[in-house]
Parts: C-alpha cells; sequence; structure tokens
C-alpha cells in the first residue's frame, strides 16, 4: 500500500464522526444526544443517517472488521475512524471522500470487508416505518405545502378513517410517489419509507417548513392540547421538536417557556425555534427542578418529555444493550419523579402530559403510580380517549389505570416506542392538599 499522502486530512464529517464514537463506547452516552450537542456547521442528519447506519449493522461491521484484521495491520489506524470509514464505504454513501491515509487504508480493505460480511448480512431488514413529516404552519399553510408538494408526489386521498386498523393499512400501502395526512395530527404527512433519503437532505428542511418528526412524538402535543394563548412550560425541551410543534399547536400565541440546562443543547434549541419562526417561545438555560413559578408565572400546561433509557428508539441509535440495566432504569426513574413531582407544584397548572420513549415501566407506569400517591390533587384522564378512542396499545394491565395510559409500539403503529400519560388536576384540589 504505497504511494499514500500523509500531507491529506481526514474529511472533518469522518473525524467528528469518530469522536462521538468514541465518546458513546466509553461512557455509554445516548448518539443521537452526542450529535444534537455538535456546532451548527455539523450536517447532524447526514451524520445521524451515517451513526444509526453502524447501530443498525454494528455485529456484522465489528465482526467483519475483526476478521479483516484492518487495525492489527494498521496499528495507527483507530478503531472509531475503522468502523466511521466502514460504514460509509459499505452501508451509507457506498463511497469514500478525500484520499488521506485512513481512507485510502479502508478503500484497500473493501473486498476483504465484501467478503468478511457476506451476502446475507448485506441484505438488510426491510424498513417499513415510514417517512413522517409535520408541516411548520408558521411558515407554510397546509394548503400551500400540499401545493408545494404536488410538484412531486400524489396526495393519497382517503375517507374519514372509521377505525384505526384501516388507517395503518393505509399507510403499509402507500405507494412510493404517495403520501398520506395523519388521522390523528393535522399538520403531519406521511410518505412511503424509501422516501427517508429525500427528506433528509432536501432544502425543504433546512428552511423548517418541514419538520421530520415521528408521529410518536407528536401526539404528546395533540393530548396536552392546549388552547391557543396558553402559557405553557416544556420542562426537557431541547432539541426542540416538541417546542415547535407546541408553537405551531397554538399559533404563535401565548406563551411556552422553554427549558434545557445543557449549554450546546440550549444553543441549538433557540437556533431551532428562531429559524422556525416561533414568536411566542421563550427559552430559559437552566436546570429546570431550579425554576420556580415566579420564573414562569401562570403555567396552566405543563410538557415533560425527561430524559429516559431511550429504549424505545433502542434499535436506532443504542450501542450499549447494557444500559438498561435495572440499576440505571432505578437512576433514572428517581429522576422523573422528580421531575414529574416539581411540574405539579405549578399553583396553576391544569394539565400535564408525561412522555418518554421508553418501553419500561420502571420510566413509566412506576413513575405514574408514585406521582399519583404523592400528589392526590391529581387525577389521570384517559389518553386514548384524547385520542378519539382510536388507539389499540396501551399501558400495562397489571395497574389499576394502566388502560388510561398510552404506548406507541413499533411493531404495530409504525412508530418509534413511546409512553404517554396525561395528568390534570382536580376541580376541589385545594380541599385535598
Amino acid at each position: 500500500m504505497s504511494g499514500f499522502k500523509h500531507s491529506i486530512k481526514v474529511p472533518s464529517k469522518y473525524k467528528k464522526a469518530a469522536a462521538i464514537l468514541k465518546i458513546a463506547l466509553e461512557n455509554k452516552r445516548s448518539l443521537k444526544s452526542l450529535i444534537f450537542e455538535q456546532k451548527k456547521h455539523v450536517k447532524l442528519r447526514d451524520m445521524q443517517a451515517l451513526l444509526t447506519h453502524y447501530t443498525d449493522n454494528q455485529r456484522a461491521i465489528d465482526a467483519a472488521i475483526e476478521k479483516c484484521q484492518i487495525l492489527e495491520e494498521n496499528p495507527r489506524l483507530s478503531r472509531e475512524l475503522c468502523i466511521t470509514l466502514v460504514t460509509e464505504l459499505i452501508y451509507h454513501r457506498k463511497d469514500l471522500k478525500g484520499d488521506s491515509k485512513p481512507v485510502q487504508t479502508v478503500r484497500a480493505y473493501r473486498k476483504r470487508i465484501m467478503e468478511a460480511l457476506g451476502g446475507e448480512n448485506l441484505a438488510k431488514k426491510k424498513d417499513t416505518k415510514p417517512r413522517y413529516v409535520r408541516i411548520n404552519t408558521h411558515i407554510v399553510s397546509i394548503a400551500d405545502a400540499h401545493t408545494v408538494l404536488a410538484e412531486n408526489w400524489c396526495k393519497k386521498d382517503c375517507p374519514p378513517f372509521e377505525n384505526y386498523d384501516d388507517f395503518l393499512k393505509a399507510v403499509e400501502t402507500l405507494e412510493e410517489n404517495e403520501y398520506m395526512a395523519d388521522m390523528h395530527v393535522d399538520d403531519l404527512l406521511i410518505f412511503h419509507s424509501k422516501q427517508k433519503y429525500f427528506w433528509a437532505t432536501h432544502e425543504y428542511t433546512e428552511s423548517k417548513k418541514f419538520m421530520l418528526q415521528d408521529k410518536a412524538t407528536c401526539l404528546a402535543t395533540i393530548i396536552l392540547n392546549p388552547p391557543i394563548g396558553s402559557i405553557i412550560l416544556d420542562m426537557c425541551a431541547a432539541p426542540g421538536m416538541k417546542t415547535i410543534h407546541l408553537s405551531n399547536f397554538v399559533k404563535n400565541q401565548g406563551t411556552i417557556y422553554a427549558i434545557e440546562k445543557d449549554a450546546e443543547r440550549y444553543r441549538l434549541l433557540r437556533s431551532m425555534t428562531k429559524k422556525a419562526k416561533c414568536r411566542n417561545i421563550k427559552p430559559i438555560e437552566a436546570d429546570v427542578l431550579t425554576v420556580t413559578p415566579e420564573q414562569c408565572p401562570d403555567v396552566e400546561y405543563i410538557l415533560l418529555d425527561p430524559p429516559c433509557s431511550g429504549s424505545g428508539m433502542q434499535n436506532r441509535m443504542c450501542l450499549n444493550p447494557e444500559v438498561n440495566d435495572a440499576q440505571r432504569l432505578q437512576k433514572l426513574g428517581g429522576l422523573q419523579i422528580k421531575l414529574l413531582n416539581h411540574a405539579m407544584n405549578f399553583p396553576q397548572v391544569k394539565r400535564i402530559v408525561y412522555s418518554t420513549c421508553s418501553i419500561h415501566r420502571e420510566e413509566n407506569e412506576d413513575v405514574v403510580k408514585k406521582c399519583l400517591h404523592l400528589n392526590p390533587t391529581f387525577k389521570l384522564l384517559s389518553a386514548k380517549k384524547a385520542l378519539r378512542n382510536k388507539w389499540c396499545n396501551l399501558g400495562d394491565r397489571d395497574y389499576d389505570f394502566g388502560k388510561k395510559c398510552l404506548y406507541s409500539r413499533p411493531e404495530k403503529d409504525l412508530t418509534i416506542g413511546m409512553f404517554i400519560a396525561i395528568f390534570e388536576k382536580r376541580p376541589n384540589a385545594e380541599e385535598l392538599t
């Protein structure tokens, strides 16, 4: 392998992806969080797509690298950079940029890597989950959005769905050139799974006319259902997708206090909400547990989407299966209880939605049970009724309130995994304190 030009630098995209991988692997950090903490000049969606290819194929890639002995034969090549380059070459872009030594090295091993992977490893499991695209109505109306999209797609016109199963069948039978409107979220559109790359790279999303937001995460706003002009608190707001949806939902009126304690995520929150033309959002850089009702006066509606294990998204952005061990889940549950209790102490709050992208009862039903016990002034409402009873997956039946909670399940609902519970303050709350 002669002819390397040592002066040629490795493209920054590969270096940054390798650095993120190193932190994630060594410190058991969430890849998604690490990506969003990057500086603004990083193309977040391309970075996320690259690293998602690795998480989807982690065992095969690791085994192929070991079998090829590429690291043993090239000891100066870091493992994380090797992983990044192999993933880009085999699964993502199918090519490598530049002629730096690491790039040329991995290129030279391409045949051996392919042989090590084997044909069956490259036959990716069919991705049936659709591409959800939400219209940012601050910038483009729903009607105008359909006009814009007519240049590339045909809208699948469906009669009002009588039941949820009929809706899911319509989604599963979408043609590649079709899209359809969601039955629960008015400003959410659904595209064929093969359109994911188009939306990940198109200028529509860069301009924030359209937001790439999974349906499950949109349900929290719909179920909270704050009236126009409401005072809302988004307790763990960054990166800002749910915050922007809340702003759209109340038509840029009222006030949304958006809290984030991490400096980089706070910067991202401010940047995203500004680009999305949100005028009613007041971002606050702080630990939300220290934020008092005096700092966010007259809050009526609260959205709490706390730090969680992310087990509902584990197949996409988790490198460490052991992160969901009992000790960590107990620690997360303790934090979630503190946060939900804090939300219930805002004196004028009427309704709270608690949501996690977790499928573990320790972060879901157990948190709900504890907070209902500690706060008798609140009751649990039916999340299914909030969706006009057009939903199937509910909470754990082992809990007497389980049927009032809601789960989205990837295998059934064609979304990420998510849990949602809705609390309302009792009319006679003062008598119960």
